[in-house]
Order: C-alpha cells, then sequence, then structure tokens
C-alpha cells in the first residue's frame, strides 16, 4: 500500500473515532436551551448554576446521589460535570418556585430517604433558592 493511501485510510480513521462519543451519550435535554437543526438541545452554560449551585450539590449530595452510590438508582445521579447535570437537576425543580421544587424539598427531608440535608435558613438553601427563582419556566 502506498504512503498516501496508508495516510488516507489513518485519517479517514481517526476522524470518525474523533466524532464518536462512546462515552456520554446524546446531550441531554434541556427545558431552556434552544433545539439544533437536529433536534437535540446543547449543553446550557449556566454559570450560576455551574459555581455556585453544583459545589453545594456535589458537597452535600453526590455522597449517596452518584453512580455505585446507596442512592445511585434514582433520578437524581451527579456525575461530576455540571453542564451534563445540569438538565437532570432542572427537571427536578419548579422554575420560579423554590418551595414546589422537589430539589429542595428532598434536600430539607421531605420523603428524603437520606434525611434532611439542608435547612431553609442554610445559606446553601438561599443559594439555591434563587437560584430557582432565576429560572425562566419552559
Amino acid at each position: 500500500m502506498r504512503f498516501d493511501r496508508k495516510l488516507s485510510v489513518l485519517a479517514v480513521c481517526l476522524c470518525s473515532l474523533g466524532c464518536a462519543d462512546f462515552h456520554r451519550g446524546p446531550a441531554p435535554r434541556d427545558a431552556g436551551a434552544d433545539a439544533g437543526a437536529d433536534g437535540d438541545a446543547a449543553l446550557v452554560a449556566d454559570w450560576t448554576f455551574e459555581i455556585q449551585v453544583y459545589p453545594i450539590l456535589e458537597s452535600r449530595c453526590q455522597g449517596c446521589h452518584q453512580g455505585g452510590g446507596m442512592a445511585g438508582s434514582t433520578r437524581f445521579v451527579l456525575t461530576g460535570n455540571a453542564r451534563m447535570d445540569r438538565a437532570m437537576v432542572v427537571a427536578l425543580v419548579t422554575p420560579g418556585d423554590p418551595g414546589a421544587s422537589l430539589l429542595l424539598q428532598r434536600a430539607t427531608g421531605e420523603a428524603h430517604a437520606g434525611g434532611q440535608v439542608i435547612t431553609q435558613d442554610d445559606t446553601d438553601y438561599d443559594t439555591i433558592a434563587n437560584w430557582i427563582l432565576g429560572l425562566s419556566a419552559p
């Protein structure tokens, strides 16, 4: 096989492997994202969530709510990637209404097998509640 043919075959193989994402699967759908031409929603850059809210969820929830954790079979499983997890978290909140949001209800101990992990007078509760207030309804 000639060198240019080998190089062409190698380039095709590398391009096809580089375009495949076998680890993550499709991007999660997000109520606040614009749908692209193929109908998939893009990952949303939400700096308040990434910088303020997600670290709280990691420190208070990820011990149990991770793959292989005690709550690893629930619909709230953190991967350690804020942008990937945001759509899953948004599905557990009622935009504009923190009190009606399942995320905060469970965190304060309501029907949560893990008990109360946050109180309503905690600054972390306020941070999450303010983020929820800032979300727009789908």
